[in-house]
Formats: structure tokens, C-alpha cells, sequence
């Protein structure tokens, strides 16, 4: 494949050290979901478990990839732009026939705040490689999926149609956020990585990309349907918590 090609030559090529016979896993590797186990659907662990769940349109998700999403844990307001506590929501696997998209889970999540600050596709490559690109949300989103959640309470962040994504090494392509968000994955400043990539010359895919938003909803309607979601996604054990949810919004 060339697109995975391309990857591995990136990642060689960016460490500067080349790749040899067993290369370090790099931040981007282990966050956006290569090295990370699957955060498995579980019941709650007690009556004080809180579950958190977003809704991503996109066709980025699409039948025969992994895809998931990533939290920051805001203990400070400068965590919601600048955050480095993150997590990683459950992976979904969209089914045959599926439009793209989805909604993904954090379960038993500690009380807190929280917001989204990007996503990740992963397609099946050679053998068990899975190609990994991740794409890093708009401020504009960073700020809308804004949400706190109590011991034994659910949130959900909204639902969101993202638009074209544009690989992050094109001029003018991030904002601030975005730019932050790209070190805490990848372990370097954006500036850094193209520094170094001007050595070799400009690649013609980078796993790293920026996305667009068109539309966003935390109504009640979507939070009907996120709700509904849950409860056919999620152990039963949640159904308790998700109808005490759906009798206070009503």
C-alpha cells in the first residue's frame, strides 16, 4: 500500500535517528490507538460511575475501520485548550452498510470535566498493521463538547458532522489548539516535525490531519437518540443511570 508506505517512511524519517531494528513506539503511536488495547464495554464498576458519550459523523468511520475518540480532562480552565491528561474513549467498529460515524463511550469515568480534542481512523494494512490517522478538532468543537459529569450521572457531549480534513503539513491548515493538541500526540511542535521533513522534502501523506466542523447539536432530540444508542451499545447495567437521565430531560 502506498498511503502505509508513506507513513513508515514519515515516521523513520522524522526521528532522525532512522528507523532500525526495533524502533522506539513514538507518543502519536501509542495515543491515537496503534499500541493502545481497546477500551472494552464494561458494566459500571459501582452506583457512582459516570459515563460520558460523544456522536461523530463522519466518513472518516467507515465500514472495516477502528475509530475512537480522545478526552482531555480539564482540572484547569487553561486544560480545555491546553490540556495533556487524555483519554481514549471505547473503539468502535462500524458495521457493513453503515453511513459513517457513530457514538463512542468513556465508562466509569471519574467525576469531572471533560471535552473532545480529536479522533482517530484505523484501516487494516499489511498483516496486523493497521494504518492510524488522527485528526485534531477545531476549537470551535473543543468548545462545544465542553461537559461535566457527577459521580453517577451521565454526559453527553453532543452530536457533530465534520467536514474535509486537511493534512496538518499544508500551510495555515491548524489553529492554536490544534497545534497544541498535535504535540501532546505526537511529542514535538508541528514547527519541529516540518523542520525536519524539509530535509527529506514535504511527504505526500502525513498521518496527521485537521478536520472541519458543519454542524453540531446538544438538543434534546439528539440527546433522545444518544441516549437510545446507549442503551443498545452498553452492558445493561447502565440502563438504570440512562433512564434516570432520559426521565430528568424530560
Amino acid at each position: 500500500m502506498k498511503r502505509m508506505a508513506a507513513v513508515i517512511a514519515t515516521i523513520c524519517l522524522v526521528g532522525a535517528v532512522g528507523c532500525v531494528n526495533k524502533p522506539q513506539k513514538k507518543q502519536f503511536q501509542r495515543l491515537a490507538g496503534e499500541f493502545v488495547s481497546p477500551v472494552k464495554i464494561t458494566r459500571p464498576l459501582d452506583q457512582q460511575s459516570a459515563l460520558i458519550g460523544i456522536t461523530i459523523n463522519t466518513d472518516k468511520w467507515s465500514p472495516n475501520t477502528e475509530d475512537r475518540v480522545y478526552l482531555v480532562k480539564i482540572e484547569h480552565e487553561r486544560d480545555l485548550i491546553q490540556g495533556t491528561n487524555l483519554i481514549p474513549t471505547n473503539i468502535l467498529i462500524p458495521p457493513p452498510g453503515s453511513g459513517g460515524g457513530g457514538t463512542v463511550y468513556v465508562q466509569n469515568v471519574p467525576p469531572g470535566r471533560y471535552a473532545a480534542v480529536a479522533f482517530t481512523a484505523s484501516e487494516k494494512g499489511f498483516g496486523k498493521v493497521r494504518e492510524v490517522t488522527l485528526y485534531l478538532l477545531p476549537t470551535a468543537m473543543v468548545k462545544q463538547t465542553d461537559t461535566t459529569v457527577a459521580a453517577g450521572t451521565v454526559g453527553f457531549m453532543g452530536a457533530y458532522d465534520m467536514g474535509p480534513s486537511t493534512m496538518v503539513l499544508q500551510e495555515n491548515s491548524t489553529d492554536d489548539v490544534q497545534l497544541h493538541y498535535f504535540e501532546a500526540f505526537w511529542g514535538k511542535p508541528l514547527t519541529q516535525v516540518m523542520a525536519e521533513l524539509q530535509l527529506i522534502g514535504t511527504p505526500a501523506y502525513f498521518p496527521v490531519h485537521t478536520v472541519t466542523l458543519t454542524k453540531s447539536t446538544r438538543d434534546a432530540r439528539a440527546e433522545e437518540q444518544f441516549l437510545l444508542t446507549a442503551k443498545r451499545d452498553l452492558e445493561p447495567g447502565w440502563t438504570p443511570l440512562l433512564e434516570r437521565r432520559r426521565t430528568a430531560t424530560k
